[in-house]
């Protein structure tokens, strides 16, 4: 079914001593592709900075830039309008980089032995949907205990995880089981942060798989960026010269017109 959903996505930085020679690589943007258009799109930075606009190996949009006098802060706000429908997803191609182990999609013994124990079925939808309950089965959501250099593995291991760590996991298992699927950034209908699931590649066709919410990503799901794993498609990264400690705020809403 067809939708309109208009974005907001909000991030402060705030450094407790000023931090010069920021160079910040984001991608706040969603790009066109099958079943999703971009009606508009605009990005405002606080202090203004140039920055280019490029595209990476993976199609996502990325906006470069590096601000060199001091600071103690840095925020930018992305919103827009995008429609979605994927009843127009085609056109598209599966790649074999999703079919394998990433660095942070690595199995161990023990997932290993996971997607070795799991009786699953037949058809590849049928069983993309029976390891997102496998996955759901043994993590409970728990922000706090992971960060952004967790790997699948250790995730697992502590039964414990946000978003990433499920679609980590996740993806270990549908590469194990012979599924290929990538990682997804983006924006859900709703508000509060950012989020991450998992495509599967589905009858020709990249399809949505949320192991997080336990459904599939649907028109209300606004993809910023795609990759192997988190490491392939952050929203923000950056590096900047200077002894400071950085608080970071975040708040998004997506919300059908």
């Amino acid at each position: 079914m067809s939708r309109a959903l208009d974005f907001s996505y909000d991030i402060t930085l705030t450094f407790d001593k000023p931090v010069v020679r920021h160079s910040f690589v984001l991608r706040c943007l969603p790009g066109d592709g099958p079943g999703q258009q971009v009606v508009r799109a605009t990005l405002a930075l606080d202090p203004d900075a140039p920055y280019t606009e490029q595209r990476d190996s993976f199609g996502n949009r990325l906006q470069i830039g590096r601000l060199d006098a001091p600071h103690t802060h840095f925020h930018y706000r992305a919103e827009g309008t995008v429609l979605r429908d994927d009843r127009d997803r085609g056109g598209e191609a599966d790649r074999g980089i999703f079919r394998y182990p990433s660095a942070f999609t690595q199995p161990d013994e023990a997932l290993r032995r996971l997607a070795g124990s799991l009786s699953l079925p037949e058809g590849p939808r049928a069983r993309a949907w029976a390891l997102l309950e496998a996955v759901q089965d043994r993590m409970h959501y728990t922000p706090g205990v992971t960060g952004v250099t967790t790997t699948a593995a250790q995730a697992y291991a502590l039964g414990l995880g946000v978003c990433q760590d499920y679609a980590h996991i996740y993806l270990t298992l549908a590469r194990l089981c012979g599924l290929s699927a990538r990682y997804v950034n983006g924006l859900p209908e709703g508000e509060g942060a950012s989020h991450a699931w998992c495509e599967v590649w589905l009858d020709g066709v990249w399809t949505g798989i949320d192991p997080t919410r336990g459904r599939w990503a649907d028109e209300g799901y606004i993809r910023f960026g795609v990759g192997r794993d988190f490491t392939d498609c952050p929203m923000e990264r950056g590096v900047f010269l200077g002894g400071a400690n950085q608080c970071q705020t975040v708040f998004m809403k997506v919300s059908q017109q």
